[in-house]
């Protein structure tokens, strides 16, 4: 089989290797950032996972079931940085640079930085996915998170109710309740008879 010829290269030459270097700091900050946003999508999953469970579906707060979604959750995140990561390998082999045109190099630089990056932070997220430190603190946020979303859809239930002193019994019965507390002995009650 003949070899394949490569784009702008002439016979009996030797293909030139590009290297492109990444910014480490930017990678890291990127990396920092992305798992920050990460913990937050996983959190946000977790609780709504926790409100359904308790809510529709009846189900009992279960700490290790919930560390199980988290990881889940976080595999998950996991491999959507890593499937990006493919994706622009493949751009870059399908759209490899033209080193005539520093535009399609400046691209090909930039492509190189954010599979770096996607890279990274699939790492980073599969290192955390077996932190326990960091499950056990994504379960505890998620439980607060829920309950404070539940305390809140419970009072502004209770806020629906009809307040007692609009309804019309409330008005008739008014007359009644006030004779009665006039009745009270209040020295005799104070006196704890």
């Amino acid at each position: 089989m003949a070899a394949k010829k490569l784009r702008g290269t002439k016979p009996g030459r030797r293909r030139r290797t590009l290297y492109f270097p990444v910014d480490p700091e930017a990678i890291g900050r990127a990396v920092d950032e992305g798992a920050l946003m990460s913990r937050t999508a996983a959190t946000m999953a977790t609780m709504n996972h926790i409100i359904v469970g308790a809510l529709r579906n009846g189900v009992d707060y279960d700490a290790d079931e919930v560390a199980r979604f988290v990881k889940h959750e976080l595999r998950l995140l996991s491999l959507e940085q890593a499937e990006m990561a493919e994706h622009i390998k493949r751009l870059m082999w399908e759209f490899p640079p033209m080193l005539r045109k520093s535009s399609t190099v400046a691209d090909f630089q930039l492509l190189t930085q954010r599979r770096v990056t996607y890279s990274a932070l699939a790492s980073e997220l599969a290192r955390l996915h077996d932190d326990e430190d960091y499950i056990a603190e994504a379960v505890d946020s998620s439980q607060k998170w829920a309950w404070s979303e539940l305390s809140r859809a419970i009072e502004v239930r209770l806020d629906e109710v009809i307040d007692p002193s609009e309804s019309a019994e409330y008005e008739s019965m008014r007359e009644e309740r006030m004779r009665a507390l006039r009745e009270v002995d209040l020295p005799r009650l104070a006196r704890g008879l």
